[in-house]
Formats: C-alpha cells, structure tokens, sequence
C-alpha cells in the first residue's frame, strides 16, 4: 500500500449515527431556528458543536444556542446511540484486516472524545482503534480546517503525504486536503443522498466509494 496510515473521520463513517445525530436540528428549530436534518447535514456536517452555534449567532444576531440544553440533548442521544447504532456495514472487517497486519490507523473526528469513547464502545470498535483515538476538541480549530488531521498524523509519528483520510462529508474532506493528505470519499452510510459522492470529488476526494468491501479492496487488505 502507497500509505503508511489512514486516518478516519468517525460519524457516518465507522459508526452510522448521522441520523441519530440530526437530532439536533430539531433543538434549533425548537429554539427559533427552523433547521431539518437535511439541512443539517449539507451545511454542518463535520463541524463543532460551538462552530454552529458561531454561524447560527452571526446570521441570526442571537445565541440561540444558549436557549438549548445540552445536558439533555446529550442524554437523549446517548439514549439513541444505545438502542440504535450499529457500525457502518463491513467496517469492523475492514478494520480487523488492517489491525491484523499492524497497519497505523487513527480517529480524527469532530465529536468530543466522551461521545467518541462512549459510540465507540457500543459498536466494538474501540478495542481495534484505542489509543489513537483524537477530537478536534484537542485542537485549535475544527474542521475544514486541517488541525485535527495533522494532530493525528504527528500522534502515529507519519508524514500528512502518507496519510489516507476517509471521509463522508464536504468540511472534511477539506480539511483532509488542506493537511496535504490523500482523501477517499465515503457515501455508504444510511444519511448519504445520490449526489454526495459528486460533492465530495468537488471538494477534493481522490476517490469515492459507496461501501466498505470495494474500499477494502482498494486498500489491498
């Protein structure tokens, strides 16, 4: 393989919580700010929680956010995650294949590394991927910004052109590219729509695959 590490993006590529997740959006809408998932998802995906919440209080002039309690949303999607989320389809293979010969993989995700630790765990891939598991919490900036990629590149100690991100959404994908690393596009997960694959080649993805078997059979494992 041309790559001594790949580094994945976690929601809506190893665990398939996007849905789940767009809970959120209904807390917005509830709180002035008429948000559907959908919408959620073509304009927020990858970013930090505070990251929205800065966009929503600039359009808006109000910090609608604060109307929202998080401890609660928090609680009802732990909720969720615990009756409900399942791993991408053929991930946890993919991951044993590459664990098995000693292939460097990280974790460079938006979320925080409670919700990280805690989804992880539900969906048995902690164990494969622990300790290399980071959040843009842990950096300056979130994503599209490339921060968490190169954060993640100097933990497993191999150079960002080595590196191989798998990503599924646009700000991602940009922060993927801006790292200086190659990006592949992920469109398998239940939230993606026809033309994300199409967005994320836009937005810099070397490749786009709609499942977990054909990306393995790229990666030669």
């Amino acid at each position: 393989m041309m790559f001594q590490a790949i580094l994945w993006d976690c929601d809506g590529v190893l665990i398939d919580s996007e849905l789940l997740a767009c809970k959120v959006a209904a807390c917005y809408t509830r709180a002035g700010y008429s948000l559907t998932g959908s919408e959620y998802i073509e304009r927020f995906f990858g970013k930090k929680r505070a990251q929205i919440a800065a966009i929503i209080r600039q359009e808006t002039r109000e910090d609608l956010a604060a109307a929202i309690d998080w401890t609660q949303v928090d609680a009802s999607r732990r909720t969720l995650f615990e009756a409900q989320l399942e791993p991408v389809a053929g991930v946890t293979h993919l991951l044993q294949q590459a664990s098995a010969r000693k292939f460097l993989m990280a974790v460079a995700s938006g979320s925080g590394l409670g919700r990280l630790e805690h989804s992880l765990k539900l969906t048995g891939l902690w164990d494969i991927l622990a300790p290399h598991i980071y959040s843009t919490e842990q950096v300056a900036r979130g994503k599209p910004a490339p921060d968490i990629y190169l954060f993640a590149a100097g933990k497993l100690g191999v150079s960002p052109s080595r590196c191989l991100v798998i990503e599924d959404s646009q700000h991602g994908t940009h922060a993927g590219t801006a790292a200086g690393m190659t990006v592949y596009g992920f469109t398998g997960a239940s939230h993606c729509s026809p033309d994300l694959g199409a967005s994320l080649q836009e937005a810099g993805a070397d490749a786009v695959f709609s499942d977990m078997l054909s990306l393995q059979a790229a990666l030669g494992l």
